[in-house]
């Protein structure tokens, strides 16, 4: 159903993308990777937006459209579709801050429209994928190197700290490639 877009996950969307049309903000996560070519179905929908904006949201929406998820400051809850959805700081350090401080969450002016979808660009996805340091994030990136044929290079685009961590998901794919010739001849996803 995700990918007809029907159900319940692209119904919060829907109505999310609606009511969010006078605040700044960019889809994140399965939205983001779908706009890039990446077919992934999700149970949630992640969205990014400066703290100032976030407020007006909760002012806005919460309490009457949407409920606030207990103890969790930024999750909320849409009672008509059954669908949870969390919002991200942009300006915030993205990921495992452990591990590094240079990759944020976008703000919205950075965005990059795709069917009317306000998403980061391909290289900040990937970054933000990779600034985790979860192997789920890293298996997107690399079915993004693949359906992009992004090369070694593409790593350039990137964040110092990050790039080897793209060199580690690039050569997963050309491992993958060497066990599934197949898969590397697939054309991309309409």
């Amino acid at each position: 159903m995700f990918f007809d877009e029907q159900g319940p996950v692209t119904e919060a969307f829907r109505k999310l993308r609606e009511r969010l049309a006078g605040l700044p903000h960019i889809f994140m996560g399965a939205v983001a990777l779908n706009a890039h070519d990446y077919r992934r179905a999700s149970e949630g929908v992640d969205l990014c937006m400066r703290a100032e904006d976030l407020e007006r949201f909760r002012k806005l929406f919460v309490g009457t459209v949407y409920q606030q998820v207990a103890g969790r400051p930024r999750k909320f809850f849409d009672p008509q579709t059954q669908v949870t959805f969390d919002i991200l700081v942009a300006g915030e350090i993205a990921g495992n801050a452990r591990k590094q401080r240079q990759v944020r969450f976008p703000v919205a002016g950075e965005a990059h429209t795709v069917r009317e979808t306000p998403v980061p660009s391909l290289a900040w996805l990937i970054e933000l994928k990779l600034a985790t340091w979860r192997y789920k994030d890293w298996g997107d990136v690399v079915e993004l190197i693949r359906i992009h044929n992004l090369d070694e290079t593409f790593a350039e685009q990137l964040a110092p700290v990050i790039r080897s961590a793209y060199a580690q998901c690039y050569d997963q794919k050309v491992e993958e490639d060497g066990y599934n010739p197949e898969i590397h001849d697939q054309p991309p996803p309409d």
